[in-house]
């Protein structure tokens, strides 16, 4: 593995996991039903969204320029201006990157600049921030309605991922939240919400995620030999050790809070931050999986 290649997928990943990180924290702030709950998670998530949206726009804008000095395999390609503009303004990667770069600056200007209380609308910035991700990689294989349904259900599954993982900081936060009294019956609601809408998120998560591979591998085509199906494998053991953990939580932490509270808190705790482990983990494979061939 080049140096190269390798500085590409941690750009990719980074530019990734801000996007997730967005779009999953303010999506469920937004859907929480936890009004002043969901202004103090904002309050403490302030930074650590700046944080990401800057990194997401320096990722996004070297993305370009690894992709042409991939073409060209050659480092000397990030200065050369013909081919930088010949990337993109004539290919469908080129494409792709200009709204993602729009996306990752808009999403900047939102988080430094919309005033707090208002998540939804870094809600909707950072999932069209998250769409152009859709239209490059392996989605862009297939032409006609084929392509247009990969370049969906691409969508969906990205979207379903982020929101899971990206609203996992915002669970802690109401998790802490919870144990304190006054804040009892509002962290409660917000939990139950955020345990809703988590079971639908990882169900489209994981039947997007089979539709995806049957549209890249096609049915049939395992091949153990493959770099990329083992990188894929590792992909899916990841998200099912991710899964586990979100059902423990959920079918027996959860429901020993009252009887065993410190034990059940100190375990929920511990498999959320494993989730987000893991879930790191996964966006990295990911970073690596869209510039390797399937075949």
């Amino acid at each position: 593995m080049s140096l190269l290649f390798a500085a590409f997928a941690l750009c990719r990943a980074l530019n990734v996991a801000a996007a997730v990180l967005l779009f999953g924290a303010a999506a469920m702030l937004a859907l929480g039903g936890a009004p002043r709950l969901g202004r103090d998670a904002e309050a403490a998530l302030r930074r650590t969204l700046r944080a990401a949206a800057v990194i997401g726009v320096a990722a996004a804008l070297c993305l370009l320029p690894l992709q042409t000095a991939s073409i060209a395999g050659d480092w000397g390609a990030l200065r050369d201006s013909d081919m930088l503009a010949t990337v993109a303004l004539h290919t469908r990667y080129g494409q792709a990157w200009m709204p993602r770069v729009f996306g990752a600056v808009l999403a900047l200007a939102v988080v430094l600049w919309v005033r707090p209380g208002r998540p939804w609308v870094l809600a909707w910035v950072a999932a069209l921030g998250l769409a152009p991700l859709s239209l490059g990689g392996h989605a862009a294989m297939h032409e006609g309605w084929l392509g247009a349904a990969h370049a969906v259900n691409d969508a969906l599954h990205g979207l379903s991922a982020a929101f899971w993982l990206g609203s996992l900081p915002v669970f802690l936060l109401w998790l802490a939240a919870w144990q304190r009294p006054g804040n009892r019956a509002e962290a409660t609601r917000a939990l139950l919400r955020f345990s809703s809408l988590g079971h639908v998120a990882v169900a489209v998560l994981l039947f997007s995620g089979v539709a995806n591979a049957v549209l890249i591998l096609g049915a049939g085509r395992v091949d153990p030999a493959s770099d990329y199906q083992r990188l894929l494998l590792a992909k899916i053991v990841l998200a099912l050790v991710m899964t586990g953990l979100a059902l423990v939580n959920r079918y027996r932490w959860i429901p020993r809070i009252r009887t065993q509270r410190a034990m059940a808190l100190h375990a929920i705790r511990r498999n959320t931050i494993v989730e987000l482990a893991l879930g790191a983990a996964v966006l990295m494979v990911v970073g690596f999986l869209g510039l390797m061939s399937p075949l």
